[in-house]
């Protein structure tokens, strides 16, 4: 299962202008970052609470984590990195364009 967040919100008010441009300007411009902290677990998730047809089930539907993408920056422009779980060695890295490196599952 993958779950997005919605990571940006309109803002009241932008506007670029006549025409096409004004247009993608405007949907650009009025777009601002969401910065709230998510907090994950990283095993055993158990869904039952935000899955209406699961609400009764008796035995819990769990999930565990196995990686993030992060986005830096704004609509516009920004950088991406990722946390993933290397699944046999149960050992979690940080991907930053060329530079790979260990980190703990906090």
């Amino acid at each position: 299962m993958m779950i997005q967040l919605r990571r940006f919100t309109n803002r009241r008010g932008a506007t670029g202008g006549s025409g096409m441009y004004g247009m993608m300007y405007a949907q650009i411009a009025g777009q601002e970052k969401v910065n709230e902290l998510v907090d994950f677990p990283t095993s055993g998730l158990d869904m039952r609470d935000y899955v209406l047809s699961l609400k009764d089930e008796p035995q819990p539907i769990l999930y565990d984590l196995y990686a993030v993408s992060n986005h830096y920056g704004s609509l516009n422009g920004g950088h991406y990195t990722a946390f993933c779980k290397n699944a046999p060695t149960d050992k979690w890295y940080h991907f930053n364009d060329s530079s790979v490196s260990p980190v703990p599952p906090e």
